[in-house]
């Protein structure tokens, strides 16, 4: 079976991969261009995608840092469409030994690089595959130059032999029998107020955080015929599965666990390499596992790690505050507990937050929820307890 990576799904994870990388230079989540993935006959200037000299720059280098690439594979004239750039991409990949390298926030959110050998991904594809039979599309909801995305939108389809179709939330999804939906949590609760009852035949997919037992049942009571859940992370890729209502993940095949000092574990491969889990977690026999809390303090919002220890340690430094709490509101948008020092006005010390806030926190980072306060709110035992 090969393990080299799929033409058509090098070039829809380009797509993916050039978009990210026109938005960060355009400084937006959604800059204008066509379609997630484009025909490989697309020019990339002017008459095509409309990139310009420094955009096309910054595509190649974002492709060379994702697909392991080097000028020395380049043709002689610059890329002019599309399939030139997966050209450059596949003649990196022709022995079936290429690596992909996705990009995971550490605890100050500065990206950090997460390299994949490709015939791993492709051997985790190929098992999903053969849970998810009669199968017809899959609707992708993800963005496909992140690992959930690569290996359900990407790499999936082609196991599968189905085409893959991008849909966004605040527009008609026209799912259909047979669709498999690939989104994450905050997406599932979008589509359960949204979506009054699902098409017969419908598989859901989750993963990039927990999913709620409730959110769940909802939507499988909505209709939808199945629903997985995913446990992974961007430096392991996906380590284990369930299928809701079962509140246990079974271990995908190429992971074993192994023991920890006391009560603690790791994961190791079949190559004899081990690796963190990213929570810690409770075994239930060998190839059970149920996560107990994240090991690095981080949260989800909006499908991307945030710790809100950072957050209030940005915040604990501006002057006029005395100490600072930070947890997840059960919105999923972090809140923030603020207790002053008495120095100024509380709309002086509001706009201060907001300036701070703007200027040094990511939108997702930022609380949605600012409550005031002459001291943390702490239990009878003087531990940090949640606020309304």
């Amino acid at each position: 079976m090969s393990l080299k990576l799929p033409r058509s799904a090098a070039r829809r994870i380009a797509c993916a991969v050039v978009t990210a990388e026109v938005g960060r230079l355009r400084e937006r989540d959604r800059p204008n261009l066509p379609t997630d993935s484009w025909p490989e006959a697309m020019p990339i200037g002017d008459d095509g995608l409309g990139l310009d000299s420094l955009e096309q720059l910054g595509a190649l280098g974002a492709l060379a840092e994702t697909f392991g690439l080097d000028d020395r594979l380049l043709a002689p004239e610059p890329p002019r469409t599309v399939g030139d750039w997966v050209d450059w991409i596949m003649s990196s990949h022709e022995d079936g030994h290429g690596e992909l390298t996705v990009m995971t926030s550490g605890s100050t959110g500065r990206p950090r690089p997460c390299v994949h050998a490709v015939a791993d991904l492709l051997a985790e594809a190929r098992f999903l595959a053969t849970q998810l039979d009669g199968r017809r599309r899959v609707v992708s909801l993800v963005p496909g130059h992140h690992l959930y995305g690569i290996v359900w939108t990407a790499l999936l389809p082609v196991m599968l032999d189905v085409p893959v179709v991008a849909r966004l939330i605040g527009g008609p999804l026209e799912l259909a029998p047979g669709d498999l939906v690939v989104a994450v949590p905050d997406q599932w609760h979008a589509m359960r107020r949204l979506v009054r009852s699902f098409p017969e035949d419908v598989v859901g997919c989750s993963s990039a955080g927990p999913l709620d037992d409730v959110l769940a049942e909802e939507l499988l009571a909505s209709g939808l015929s199945h629903l997985l859940d995913i446990y992974g992370s961007s430096e392991t890729g996906g380590i284990a599965i369930r299928r809701l209502p079962a509140d246990a993940y079974d271990l995908l095949p190429r992971w074993r666990l192994l023991p920890e000092g006391d009560d603690d574990w790791r994961l190791g491969d079949a190559g004899g390499n081990s690796h963190d889990l990213p929570d810690h977690v409770e075994v239930i026999g060998e190839r059970r596992l149920r996560p107990l809390g994240r090991r690095d303090g981080a949260v989800q919002v909006g499908g991307r790690n945030i710790w809100p220890s950072h957050v209030a340690d940005t915040l604990r430094q501006i002057d006029g505050v005395t100490d600072v709490a930070v947890r997840q509101h059960a919105n999923g948008r972090l809140k923030a507990f603020i207790v002053p020092d008495g120095s100024l006005e509380a709309a002086d010390l509001a706009a201060r937050i907001d300036r701070v806030c703007d200027d040094r926190l990511s939108p997702l980072e930022r609380p949605r929820s600012i409550r005031f306060g002459n001291a943390l709110p702490r239990n009878m035992m003087g531990k940090l307890e949640d606020w309304v």
